[in-house]
């Protein structure tokens, strides 16, 4: 059964609409799961329809190509962000397969690892254990991860079980080391490959990594779907295409834009993979987002607990900073200055400085991640290390 990417349909006057109720999911997961959450944020209606309601152009996808016919600008700046790569063939991830063959000896286990090209008889790169006496191989199959932190791979063992590797590609060392959150001591070279994955987990794993179809088996995904590309976020690209083709008054018809929503519908839409933040009177869920140190890792929940989002008046949104067609700007002073500055009369004005207002109210933080940092979204006064 095909399965929506987007919560919400957004007629033209901006109201929420739910559509294809029944069929909805959120980072893998059925939408029902989180009814709670979404009811007491306020963004489902009382009401839901049924999917008979949609029409069967509902379920077709066009592909980013189409998108870029008309939107050539926009289209080309998402093509070359890293949301559009963060998942790719092996074979396609450059700085990997420069370094070929790539080692790594996992000082805890003593397994050492070797990710090489295989054999003539089959093309392709795989990633070998040795545990000792025993060997074992896996096909690797996609990149996961744009590269900007790490690449962790999916494969295919000989056997035809699916895994996360249990080492990954670390772009600040350019090496590899064990993969964050697999890091319990294998029992033997097979157990040392990977991660192993049902096809729920394989599903979960993959949904935020690509554009549709996360219900395929690894082996089984078509090149196009991998990576996040505009129908992800803005749905089937069909009616929209159909109505431009009426030549309608209205250049929204039939597609979606997540950057029109309000500030906490934007928040649970991105969060769907960056993290869906606690609801609002869930006090212990806020606690432990607040506790838990890991949480980092994950900017939707952060930010929720922010004075600027929660006191802004949804002023202050995802796409207030980020523009999710393109890679991260290289300064947010101007986003923040915008209400902190010092001709601005909407928020207090920052006593310390105008520069690199990220360095001190969201902090890099380490530790969460190998080998990498991440902002912490939690913008704050935060108290001094020392």
């Amino acid at each position: 059964m095909k399965t929506l990417h987007n919560p919400f349909k957004i007629n033209p006057s901006g109201q929420r609409q739910a559509a294809g109720w029944q069929r909805l999911t959120l980072s893998g997961k059925p939408l029902a799961r989180l009814l709670p959450v979404l009811l007491a944020a306020g963004l489902l209606p009382a009401a839901l329809p049924s999917t008979s309601s949609l029409s069967d152009s509902d379920s077709v996808d066009n592909g980013a190509g189409q998108c870029a016919a008309c939107h050539q600008e926009i289209a080309s700046r998402q093509l070359a962000s890293d949301h559009a790569h963060t998942m790719m063939k092996v074979e396609d991830i450059p700085e990997l397969m420069r370094a070929l063959p790539v080692e790594h000896l996992d000082q805890d286990s003593g397994v050492r690892y070797r990710i090489e090209r295989g054999d003539v008889q089959r093309a392709g790169v795989d990633l070998v254990a040795r545990m000792g006496t025993e060997e074992e191989r896996l096909q690797l199959l996609w990149g996961v991860g744009a590269g900007r932190k790490g690449i962790t791979f999916i494969g295919r063992s000989e056997q035809g079980a699916f895994g996360q590797s249990r080492v990954s590609w670390y772009q600040k060392i350019g090496k590899l080391d064990v993969t964050t959150g697999l890091e319990k001591r294998p029992v033997d070279a097979y157990d040392a490959l990977a991660g192993w994955l049902n096809p729920h987990e394989s599903a979960h794993c993959l949904s935020c990594h690509m554009t549709r179809n996360e219900n395929t088996p690894p082996d089984s995904i078509p090149e196009a779907d991998a990576g996040v590309h505009c129908e992800r976020c803005h749905g089937s690209g069909e009616q929209h295409i159909r109505a431009m083709a009426e030549e309608t008054d209205d250049p929204s018809r039939g597609i979606d834009n997540p950057g029109r929503l309000g500030a906490l519908e934007q928040v649970y839409f991105c969060g769907a993979c960056h993290g869906i933040p606690p609801g609002g009177a869930d006090l212990r869920a806020l606690g432990h987002a607040m506790a838990m140190d890991h949480s980092v890792r994950f900017p939707a929940e952060r930010l929720v607990l922010s004075r600027c989002y929660n006191e802004s008046g949804g002023r202050l949104k995802c796409t207030t900073c980020h523009d999710p067609h393109e890679n991260l700007a290289a300064s947010f002073d101007g986003n923040c200055l915008s209400c902190h500055g010092r001709q601005a009369d909407f928020a207090v004005p920052c006593p310390q400085s105008n520069n690199d207002c990220v360095g001190c109210h969201m902090p890099q933080e380490t530790g969460f991640m190998t080998h990498s940092a991440f902002a912490d979204h939690w913008i704050r006064v935060v108290p001094s290390s020392d």
